[in-house]
């Protein structure tokens, strides 16, 4: 695997590698030209890459040219040394603040707050990073991207953004952060348990909206574990005919969890007091075919890389019961979750 990103990155050209949760694989998508290739119906084949503002077309890998290679297990990490900025508080502790005010004036509920924290890295190795999180998180999915006219990202998210084949959507609501104490289940308060309510209502309702006549099913509410950290989980399916990847990206995409409730709310809340620009940061990725059949994943957990390190991206979802510093502590713990592979 190493030799065939080598060759890539030395000609600049386009790939994806990843490895699907709990599989013993790794997949690499590449292409022989730097085209960017954009699809708007979906009717193609490939790796897609979105972004966290919708748009018309969306970037993607062909699945034409594509490598499969066995995961390696049980290896030693390479580390290296990392030197981490940005560790001042202030200025998201303040964001958080606006959202506060904001939901005691408007019909805003639930907004996603973020921000980038700079990573410098001595002698980086993107091919290893992205190994080491193939190590570390075998429940994730992990996946590294490069683009010349996209840029590199690199990342293990936790979060289905939709699995859909047969006529049949599963996606699920992910909400609510606890760090794991080995041996012991997580506890969550009554702030985590509304967020993730919220967050299940407002996918029922989307999907309700695009496909009226379909039957929506919402499961129970139940733990699962993300490397250190412990979330809320709501799985929710729905199966119809009227079903389209098209329609299912319009009703789910930016979801409650990345975005707020309601939707458009939030999402100009965030555009209007966030300081830079998520770019793919809580976007979608993933595999898709011909309309038919897709596996997407909401970009959490992930970096941009950088001349000097990577960009690292995180976030934490904000509700009138929030205390602003706890969530800072949030963000720094999903931080853990990229540093750890570095």
């Amino acid at each position: 695997m190493f030799e065939a990103l080598t060759a890539l990155l030395d000609k600049n050209l386009p790939f994806v590698v990843f490895r699907k949760p709990y599989s013993k694989e790794i997949q690499l998508y590449f292409q022989e030209d730097d085209q960017l290739h954009l699809t708007e119906d979906f009717s193609e084949s490939g790796f897609i890459m979105a972004p966290f503002i919708a748009t018309d077309f969306y970037s993607y890998i062909p699945k034409k040219n594509n490598q499969i290679f066995p995961l390696e297990e049980n290896k030693t990490l390479h580390k290296t040394d990392v030197l981490i900025k940005d560790r001042n508080e202030r200025p998201f502790i303040s964001l958080v603040q606006k959202g506060l005010d904001e939901f005691k004036n408007t019909i805003l509920k639930k907004v996603v707050l973020s921000h980038a924290i700079k990573i410098e890295v001595k002698k980086s190795d993107s091919k290893q990073t992205f190994k080491n999180l193939t190590q570390l998180y075998p429940t994730a999915f992990v996946y590294y991207w490069h683009h010349p006219s996209t840029g590199s990202w690199m990342g293990a998210t936790p979060e289905c953004f939709a699995s859909f084949q047969n006529n049949k959507l599963h996606t699920i609501a992910l909400a609510g952060t606890s760090l794991v104490d080995e041996g012991f289940e997580a506890e969550w308060s009554s702030k985590e348990i509304k967020e993730q309510q919220l967050v299940t209502d407002s996918i029922d309702r989307s999907l309700k909206s695009i496909f009226p006549k379909a039957t929506v099913t919402v499961g129970e509410v139940s733990s699962v574990r993300a490397g250190a950290l412990w979330h809320l989980k709501t799985d929710v399916v729905i199966e119809s005919t009227e079903l389209s990847l098209s329609g299912i990206i319009k009703a789910l995409h930016p979801t409650p969890a990345v975005g707020g409730v309601p939707k458009k709310k939030s999402i100009d809340f965030i555009l209007k007091n966030e300081d830079y620009d998520r770019k793919f940061y809580t976007g979608f990725l993933g595999l898709f075919d011909s309309k038919l059949m897709a596996d997407l994943y909401v970009n959490l957990r992930c970096a941009e890389i950088t001349p000097l390190g990577y960009t690292l991206y995180v976030g934490a979802g904000i509700t009138p019961q929030s205390d602003p510093i706890k969530e800072w502590e949030e963000t720094q713990r999903k931080a853990e979750t990229f540093c750890r592979a570095l």
